[in-house]
């Protein structure tokens, strides 16, 4: 989510200066989209499908669209720090990273764990029954 996260904030920025945020959220997020197709070129993140009709995710349930995005709960663009992190979480949803997966990381032989020693001589200590009766005696002294 970081990654999304920084791209997120550029965007946001990106936009606000170039074309500005109207009350028309489909056309919000036409604009995020070709700056988010702007700030991709050229690295391992592609998006998931080339062509999301913002109208009809509207309309439509969930349940019933192909691409599952609940654009619902989009906060309004001046709150932007609200703003940013929904567009992060639309960004991961809406991308995906073609990146390698990092390489594992070697045993380190240099490390040892701590040995624990297990006594079998010590005797599990017997409980005690006595039902209480030295708690109640405790609360009837008092």
């Amino acid at each position: 989510m970081p990654p999304c996260l920084k791209m997120a904030e550029r965007i946001y920025q990106s936009v606000k200066e170039k074309k500005g945020f109207t009350d028309d959220p489909v056309e919000d997020l036409n604009n995020l989209m070709s700056e988010l197709r702007n700030s991709i070129k050229g690295t391992e993140i592609r998006l998931a499908c080339n062509y999301i009709d913002f109208a009809e995710l509207m309309v439509k349930p969930v349940q019933e669209s192909k691409l599952k995005l609940d654009l619902s709960l989009i906060p309004k663009s001046r709150n932007s720090q609200e703003f940013i992190l929904w567009l992060a979480a639309f960004i991961e949803k809406i991308t995906i990273n073609e990146q390698k997966e990092p390489a594992p990381i070697r045993s380190r032989n240099w490390m040892s764990l701590p040995a624990y020693a297990y006594e079998e001589n010590e005797t599990p200590s017997t409980p005690v029954e006595n039902n209480g009766e030295e708690i109640i005696q405790y609360f009837k002294n008092k």
